[in-house]
């Protein structure tokens, strides 16, 4: 409790006269963003008595029209009657409750409801009326399910794999995009080339119908057949989060549903980029720098980008950066097997290498940028046995 003596400029609400106390309370609940409606017990079916405007913008139902009335007229065809058993046992035995119930709107709009009761006693502690509080959650429940129902899907596909390295490798490729679009702004390269033992590479693509392209490009952490369990799951929550607008949201998104999957020790690098006419917003979470070459300025310069790794952090802040898209202007994404590839003398392909190569060749097609690439990919390795696989991406603004 509040000093009163120390806050003498302060007049608490019980100290304002009992109108100004019930007008100001009465507007408060009003404004309150939840449903809130009060029942009397006392009177057969415990009908409403009072209801907000937050209830009437939740549930399309005018004030006037659910006065008298019991509650149940929000439940549907779907409400679950078990859930509707644990309310009217508790309105029975005269206790508080809370539930998540399907109830549905004045237009037949469905809605999940975190619905509370709680009972209101008399001086002899006797329950006259009840006071509901209800709250929209249907955005969280949709989200519950949709991870639910990718997790099904994803322990089904696992069940389904063999433990056998070429069976990991046709599962890989399986994953991966049958043909590059065909865009009227963009010319598209692409090439993988898998390791002696399977890595965890992923590539993919969506067209939405005004041409925005989103990319996709990824690496898993691991070889064999526990890598194709991640880019698996990756590729399912690719088909489903990839027509979001904001990329970031897509690797946060992702990053919970694999965290929630309950992979040990593995996790997806990945970069997304979305791709229209004027403009690329790319975003990235452990993968290695993406090149830009800039036809105005003749130069390859990368973009720097830093985040975790996907299914460890969650709620890791991911960055994102826009770029201006000018004819000739050309993307170079990849995983790191090219720049981490090793020659005899156990030296690294590196990054410089990359970028001067690039240099060389950025007049040309993508197609002819990813072979001068992977020319100088197979001089360098030599008879070396490749780690880890390849991936190049090229992307050539028309």
């Amino acid at each position: 409790m509040p000093n009163r003596k120390q806050n003498s400029n302060i007049r608490f609400l019980d100290d304002k006269p009992l109108i100004e106390q019930l007008s100001l309370k009465e507007r408060a609940i009003s404004a309150v963003a939840e449903g809130i409606t009060i029942s009397d017990n006392l009177l057969p079916d415990n009908p409403i008595i009072y209801a907000n405007s937050g209830f009437e913008n939740l549930t399309g139902y005018p004030i006037d029209t659910v006065l008298g009335k019991n509650c149940r007229f929000l439940q549907g065809p779907d409400t679950d009657p078990n859930t509707v058993k644990t309310i009217r046992k508790a309105v029975k035995e005269q206790r508080a409750c809370t539930v998540e119930i399907l109830n549905y709107r004045k237009d037949g709009t469905p809605f999940w409801n975190n619905l509370s009761i709680t009972p209101v006693l008399d001086p002899n502690d006797n329950v006259t009326h009840f006071i509901g509080i209800q709250s929209d959650i249907t955005i969280r429940k949709t989200s519950e399910e949709s991870l639910r129902t990718t997790a099904k899907k994803l322990e089904a596909a696992n069940r389904r794999m063999k433990n056998d390295l070429e069976d990991a490798r046709q599962l890989q490729l399986a994953m991966l995009p049958k043909s590059i679009p065909q865009l009227p702004y963009l010319d598209i390269a692409v090439c993988m080339n898998t390791a002696y033992e399977v890595g965890g590479d992923y590539y993919d693509f969506l067209v939405d119908s005004d041409d925005t392209l989103t990319v996709a490009i990824g690496d898993a952490t691991g070889h064999g057949l526990k890598a194709g369990t991640i880019v698996t799951a990756t590729k399912m929550l690719f088909d489903s989060l990839a027509p979001r607008p904001d990329p970031i949201r897509i690797l946060q998104e992702m990053s919970r549903a694999l965290k929630m999957l309950g992979f040990r020790n593995m996790y997806m690098a990945m970069t997304i980029a979305k791709v229209t006419p004027e403009r690329l917003l790319i975003t990235s979470a452990g993968m290695p720098y993406t090149y830009h070459y800039s036809i105005a300025d003749n130069k390859v310069t990368e973009i720097v980008i830093k985040g975790m790794p996907l299914g460890g952090f969650p709620d890791f802040p991911y960055q994102s950066i826009e770029v201006a898209l000018y004819k000739g202007d050309i993307f170079l994404l990849m995983s790191d097997g090219l720049m981490e590839l090793r020659n005899e003398r156990r030296e690294f392909f590196g990054e410089d290498r990359i970028k001067s190569l690039l240099q060389d060749v950025a007049l040309e097609a993508p197609r002819t940028i990813i072979e001068h690439l992977s020319r100088a990919a197979e001089e360098w390795a030599k008879m070396n046995t490749v780690q880890d696989d390849m991936t190049l991406m090229v992307m050539k603004v028309k």
